[in-house]
C-alpha cells in the first residue's frame, strides 16, 4: 500500500495538488480506520488509507514524465466518434484515473474534435478540465507560471493540429479522391505551414532543454 509522509506533496485526481497533513483514526459506517487527511486549497480531502490506490492518489510527475506528456500531445489523433455518448463516460473516467499520460490523449482528442465543432454536450467542460489538471501539475513541478504552462500546451496541441492538417491533406492527395479541406472540415487558414517551429517550448525560465517533441514521436500511440 503506497503510503505518504507528513508534508509531502500529492496529486488527487479530483482536487489536484494537495499536501498531506496527517492520519487520524476515525470511526466511519461504524467501522474504526485509518485516513489520511490532505489540504488541497481551502478544503480538506479525507481518503481511507487502504483506498489511497483506488482512488489513484499518486506523488506529482518526474520532469521526464512532463516531457512526455508534452511530446504526446504533439502527436496528431483522428478521434473515434461512433458513440459520443460512450466517449463522454470514458472521458470522465480517465480524469478520475489521474494519468496525466492518459489525460494527455484525452485533451487531444476533444481538441481536434472541438476544431472541428463536434464537441458535444459538457466535453467542453472535460476539455477545460483536462487542460487545468495538467497545468496546474507541470507549472508545480517546473516552478513556472501557469499562463507560461497553458501557453505551451496550447503551443503543443496547434502544433499537433497542423500535422494532422497535413497528414489528412497527403492522404487525400494520394487517394486521388480529390476531396477539398472544406470537405475535410479545414478552412483556408489552416493550409500547410512550414513545421520547423516544433521545438521544446519550455521557455527561459527552465533550462532544461528537452528535445520533447518530434525526438519521442515514435513512443507514442498512433
Amino acid at each position: 500500500m503506497m503510503k505518504f509522509n507528513i508534508g509531502e506533496t500529492v496529486i488527487e485526481p479530483t482536487n489536484g495538488i494537495c499536501t498531506m497533513e496527517g492520519m487520524r483514526r476515525m470511526r466511519v459506517d461504524g467501522q474504526d480506520m485509518t485516513v489520511y487527511i490532505f489540504q488541497a486549497n481551502n478544503a480538506k480531502v479525507y481518503v481511507p488509507a487502504d483506498q489511497i490506490e483506488n482512488r489513484n492518489i499518486r506523488r506529482p510527475m518526474s520532469r521526464d514524465d512532463v516531457k512526455k506528456v508534452l511530446a504526446s500531445l504533439k502527436q496528431p489523433v483522428s478521434p473515434n466518434r461512433d458513440d459520443a455518448r460512450l466517449q463522454y463516460s470514458n472521458y470522465r473516467e480517465i480524469m478520475k484515473s489521474g494519468d496525466p499520460m492518459k489525460i494527455a490523449r484525452l485533451l487531444r482528442d476533444l481538441y481536434i474534435l472541438d476544431q472541428a465543432d463536434d464537441l458535444k454536450g459538457k466535453e467542453k467542460e472535460i476539455m477545460d478540465q483536462a487542460k487545468k489538471f495538467l497545468c496546474d501539475e507541470i507549472s508545480y513541478i517546473r516552478q513556472v507560471s501557469k499562463t507560461q504552462v497553458l501557453e505551451q500546451i496550447n503551443e503543443a496541441l496547434r502544433q499537433m493540429h497542423k500535422k494532422k492538417v497535413a497528414k489528412d491533406k497527403e492522404r487525400a492527395k494520394k487517394s486521388g479522391t480529390g476531396l477539398s479541406m472544406e470537405i475535410l472540415g479545414y478552412g483556408d487558414d489552416e493550409e500547410e505551414q512550414d513545421d520547423s517551429s516544433d521545438s521544446d517550448d519550455e521557455g527561459n525560465d527552465d533550462k532544461d532543454s528537452d528535445d520533447d517533441d518530434d525526438s519521442e514521436d515514435d513512443d507514442e500511440d498512433k
